[in-house]
């Protein structure tokens, strides 16, 4: 029996030995994942990439033979080391392209013909053609782009760079976790499952590895390229600088261009007629649609067919509106084009001013025309993916689904013909912007400044203002027995003009009018306000003969405020009623000279000099000294006491009250040599004193004098004065001026009763 245990346990010990380190020999398992020597990684990255690859695929070749046997591991897919085999052989195929583009872009490394070609074009001296400028800028913008995309991929790039360093660490922990749980697994089952485990792990990794070199040869591809556009775009650059100032257009560049314009716009103008010709018939189709549809026993089908033509009726309708919008816009390049010629070729400064300002105010026509067009089109796309959604419900029968895909392609020729006419406008709002920083320079290389291009706006927009035709009349003249009709436009400028002169001319007419009213008071000896009346009316005169003049020398025929007489008469009947009221009376005053300067007047309660008499109002300084302007036709329209009309002589009364008994006579002899002392009273009429009354208190004497009113003459400070003379001289004749007396009788039939009573608080 020893000799037997002996034999068994030297059978066995070669397979114990190997499940000591965690395999099973006699399951057979599938080989480790591919992996290649550390001489073959460090010595030529092809090779080792060239060995992974062909180590994937034989792996994956291997495990399709063997896909069809069964594992003993549940839970474990047979396809899921298939796929990542799979992943593998894509990820190694890729990092051999990458490192032959990288290859190649070492070689060729800013090697582009074409740009180099073009670069030698300028090695001649300018002039240089504007349309091979307008080619390297267009190399130029789309080299820029080109190292957009390029920086915006680097950035993604670095972004998945730490996201693949992420995902390999996590594939390391997992391989490790895999060998670990594979050192303890015990039992055939779970050794096999912990095994598939691990491989799975290793190959995660690999291919997380893979995945990751994929990366840093791609950042390392992108950054090379980066570098050459880079250096590519400086030089453009800096060409651009140089030859931009020189650039010249040639005529036969211009008729080359403006050619092709007119072909496209040929073009346009046919596919219009087709358009109109299509929509025709198809309104004629559906007239007779509706009249079927109208009826009781009409079918599905119809209404669909009605339906579907609305849809195209519409699609014609936008498809006329995009084209007479590129109609537009191809005469508009052309005339830009005409415009770009006109700069390049003027040395005038208002001139490339003018140029400049046009183009501006196209940029920014083009710039309102395009948010409406960006506007449709983003409504087209809409109805576009509503449509899809729709026939992607699956509820439509295959009639219904027909019909609807139908729809579709006709709202799809909407965006697409919004999206002609958006190319249109980016392309020539493109071109715009480029010449308006050409026309912006100002000698060699210098560029034009913000506050230029809104000074040269800002003049075009004021000259435009100022050339504005506001109306046009004509004017009829008779030659050698014919009537030939002239048109004028009144524009702004001449308007502004016009009235500009007046006012010269009104203050030039006012200064000599003034002077002339001096002369005719000192030398001639005419009234002030006679020479006030001729200034006026001098001055009427001339400002018509004035208005006259200035309209004939700017060119702006009477005939052309024709129109304006009706307004004008609806305006004086309803809106100036009032001022050519007191304007008229202002006239009639003036006229009659009733009221002039320096009368004393009394008005509604006001008594004063009257200072000016005005077309529209006359200014009345009171004996307070306030100014009052009172409107012309008030002195017509109410009674009016003038002081000083034909005489200015005014007479004046003073009351005095002399006591009962007092010498009466002597009184009126006082009284009357007061009057008669006073310098400012007049002796013709002499003054006089009349006995008036017998009064309550007194015996009352009235003194009544003249005086002649003036502007030395105050009538309240001659009364004043005669009232101071006359107390004084009567006091000293002992005659008194009483104050007001009552007598009071007291009638008693019986005796009054007399009380005695204490006082408060006794």
């Amino acid at each position: 029996m020893i000799a037997v245990r002996r034999y068994l346990l030297a059978l066995l010990l070669p397979l114990l030995t190997p499940l000591a380190h965690g395999e099973i020999p006699l399951l057979k398992p599938k080989a480790d994942p591919p992996r290649i020597s550390a001489a073959a990684t460090a010595s030529d990255p092809r090779a080792r990439a060239e060995a992974q690859l062909a180590e994937a695929r034989r792996q994956q070749e291997a495990g399709q033979i063997e896909d069809g046997r069964a594992t003993s591991a549940p839970g474990l897919s047979a396809t899921d080391r298939q796929r990542l085999l799979g992943r593998l052989v894509v990820a190694y195929s890729e990092y051999l392209k990458q490192i032959e583009e990288l290859e190649n872009q070492k070689k060729s490394q800013n090697d582009d013909k074409r740009v180099q070609g073009l670069l030698a074009t300028f090695a001649s001296a300018p002039p240089y053609s504007a349309l091979q400028v307008d080619t390297l800028r267009d190399s130029y913008d789309t080299g820029k782009e080109r190292l957009q995309n390029l920086l915006s991929t680097e950035r993604a790039l670095q972004t998945l760079k730490v996201g693949r360093i992420d995902a390999q660490r996590r594939a390391a922990e997992a391989v490790r976790l895999a060998e670990d749980r594979l050192a303890r697994a015990r039992g055939r089952d779970e050794i096999e499952k912990e095994r598939l485990n691990r491989e799975l792990a290793l190959l995660r990794k690999q291919l997380a590895e893979a995945e990751l070199a994929n990366i840093g040869l791609g950042a390392e591809r992108m950054a090379l390229e980066i570098k050459g556009r880079q250096a590519l775009n400086g030089e453009m650059e800096s060409l651009l600088a140089r030859v931009l100032p020189e650039q010249r257009l040639s005529k036969e560049e211009l008729e080359q261009q403006q050619s092709a314009l007119r072909k496209e716009l040929n073009k346009v103008a046919a596919d219009i007629d087709s358009t109109v010709a299509a929509n025709t018939r198809r309104v004629k189709e559906r007239e007779r649609l509706a009249k079927i549809v109208a009826k009781t026993d009409s079918s599905a089908a119809d209404a669909a067919r009605l339906q579907l033509l609305d849809e195209r009726l519409e699609s014609d309708r936008v498809e006329l509106l995009t084209l007479t919008w590129m109609q537009t816009l191809l005469q508009t390049a052309s005339d830009a084009w005409a415009q770009r010629y006109v700069g390049l070729h003027s040395d005038d400064a208002a001139s490339r001013q003018s140029v400049l300002a046009w183009l501006t105010r196209m940029r920014e026509d083009l710039n309102s025309r395009k948010q409406i067009v960006d506007q449709l089109l983003q409504t087209a796309h809409v109805a576009v993916r509503e449509q899809e959604l729709r026939l992607a419900s699956g509820t439509l029968d295959s009639t219904a689904t027909a019909q609807q895909t139908a729809i579709l392609d006709v709202l799809k020729e909407r965006v697409r013909a919004f999206q002609r006419v958006e190319r249109g406008s980016s392309r020539l709002q493109r071109q715009l912007e480029r010449w308006l920083g050409d026309f912006g320079f100002q000698g060699k290389g210098a560029g034009s400044t913000d506050w230029q291009l809104v000074l040269v706006q800002l003049t075009q927009t004021l000259k435009g203002i100022w050339n504005f035709e506001m109306f046009a009349v004509e004017d009829s003249t008779l030659i050698d027995g014919k009537t030939v009709t002239v048109t004028y436009g009144v524009t702004v400028g001449k308007s502004i003009g016009a009235l500009f002169l007046f006012l010269i001319g009104y203050w030039l007419f006012a200064r000599l009018s003034r002077r002339m009213q001096g002369l005719l008071v000192s030398r001639f000896g005419v009234n002030q306000q006679v020479a006030s009346v001729i200034r006026r009316w001098s001055m009427i005169a001339l400002a018509v003969v004035l208005i006259i003049f200035v309209l004939n020398l700017a060119r702006i025929p009477l005939t052309a405020f024709a129109f304006l007489g009706g307004a004008l008469a609806i305006g004086i009947g309803f809106g100036t009623q009032t001022i050519i009221k007191n304007v008229i009376s202002g006239i009639i005053i003036l006229f009659e000279r009733k009221i002039r300067v320096g009368d004393i007047i009394a008005l509604g309660g006001m008594t004063g000099h009257v200072v000016a008499v005005d077309l529209r109002a006359s200014t009345v300084r009171g004996f307070d000294g306030v100014e009052a302007l009172v409107p012309n036709s008030s002195f017509l329209e109410n009674q009016v006491i003038n002081w000083t009309y034909s005489n200015p002589r005014i007479r004046r009364e003073v009351r005095v009250g002399i006591a009962y008994g007092s010498p009466v006579r002597q009184a009126a002899e006082i009284i009357g040599g007061c009057a008669a002392d006073h310098g400012q009273v007049l002796k013709d009429p002499p003054p006089e004193v009349f006995f008036e009354d017998f009064a309550d208190s007194a015996l009352l004497m009235v003194l009544v004098f003249w005086v002649e009113l003036g502007e030395n003459l105050v009538a309240r400070r001659v009364d004043s004065d005669l009232r101071y003379a006359i107390e004084k001289r009567l006091a000293a004749a002992g005659i008194q001026i009483p104050f007001p007396q009552r007598d009071v009788h007291l009638e008693v039939p019986r005796p009054l009763p007399v009380r005695i009573e204490p006082a408060p608080g006794n």
